[in-house]
């Protein structure tokens, strides 16, 4: 499906970054995101969820701000980060967007310097995001979205401490969580504290 209903500026961008299309699951995503609702979305591994989460924070933050971060997406792993991190940036310098990635492979000094320079964006993984937040490395008082990528893993590997530490420090703002599966007892309590009366969309 075409990018018509992203904003032009985009719809103009992403062709040269080889995106042409949205598939079904990232229409539905674009479409619910809009509406403003905390989402969870639930789709098999290659269904393109980390592309949709990708859309979301472009078509959510239209220009630059001051200071402070308006968007993080939380990945399971440094490579999935980088990944991601490399993918985004190559759009964001062409909207005027600054996106920092934060991970355990970086300088911890080097990364609080350049998220606390400013930054709309950041993507990292839990632990970086959470040691960087306890050291007062980011303000999280202008956050609109806070995505999960792959949420079930992230629970399962014992991050819901540093998650539940971020959420509950936010201010009120868009939670988007995707996942293969939602159906793990530390998943669902985050979710009946954090996210609230969220939309279901499936795959």
């Amino acid at each position: 499906m075409g990018l018509s209903k992203l904003r032009a500026e985009l719809v103009e961008i992403l062709p040269a970054k080889g995106i042409t299309e949205l598939n079904a699951l990232q229409n539905k995503v674009i479409d619910a995101m809009k509406s403003g609702k905390n989402l969870l979305v639930e789709a098999h591994e290659g269904a393109g969820k980390t592309k949709a989460a990708m859309l979301c924070v472009l078509a959510k933050i239209v220009e630059p701000g001051e200071g402070s971060p308006r968007a993080i997406i939380v990945c399971k792993s440094n490579e999935k980060a980088k990944e991601l991190h490399d993918e985004i940036y190559k759009i964001c310098r062409l909207l005027d967007l600054t996106v920092d990635l934060v991970h355990e492979k970086g300088n911890i000094i080097q990364q609080r310097n350049d998220v606390f320079d400013g930054t709309e964006i950041i993507i990292g993984t839990p632990r970086r995001l959470y040691e960087l937040y306890i050291q007062n490395g980011f303000n999280v008082s202008q956050m609109k979205l806070f995505i999960l990528d792959d949420a079930i893993t992230l629970f399962k590997e014992g991050h819901k401490m540093r998650l539940q530490r971020i959420a509950e420090s936010l201010p009120k703002c868009q939670h988007i969580l995707f996942s293969h599966s939602f159906k793990d007892e530390r998943i669902e309590s985050y979710m009946d504290d954090y996210v609230i009366n969220p939309q279901l969309i499936e795959e």
